[in-house]
């Protein structure tokens, strides 16, 4: 039986090294890329949506109402209590004249992210001329493209 020989191209050692230096080089854009793509899609949207529960909850601490509107997207509802607000002007009637929104503080516990839903727990009390009394509020918004679509 004839004996093969294969011969092989002979690189020489800097080109050698240019190659393994750019396939590794690849290597990594490839799996920063791939980190880059996720932490857009997973982390931005988490620290997104709690900063804008957190800037909520500024708002309503200091009264400020269009700081507040602002948070909320153009059809947004809110639901208080059985009734259903629905779009920015009856929202911002009900930050100004609801009974509940009225010198109310918060304080914010547990916010917890499931997808574009954020859920969080408040001590919240309201400020009266005879006193405080302070509850706790379960809130639940939906969040989407960086507004509170639903609340």
């Amino acid at each position: 039986m004839p004996t093969t020989t294969r011969t092989y191209a002979k690189i020489a050692p800097s080109r050698r090294a240019l190659i393994i230096g750019l396939i590794a080089f690849l290597s990594i854009a490839v799996a920063a890329g791939y980190i880059w793509i996720m932490t857009d899609q997973v982390i931005a949207p988490r620290m997104d949506s709690l900063s804008l529960v957190t800037t909520f909850h500024n708002a309503i601490n200091s009264d400020d109402v269009d700081a507040m509107l602002a948070l909320f997207a153009d059809d947004a509802t809110v639901k208080d209590n059985g009734s259903i607000i629905e779009g920015k002007e009856a929202i911002r009637n009900w930050i100004l004249y609801s009974q509940r929104m009225a010198g109310l503080r918060l304080s914010m516990l547990r916010p917890e992210l499931d997808g574009e839903k954020v859920i969080w727990l408040d001590e919240a009390y309201q400020e009266h001329e005879t006193g405080r009394g302070s509850y706790l509020l379960k809130w639940e918004a939906i969040i989407r493209d960086g507004k509170i679509q639903s609340l």
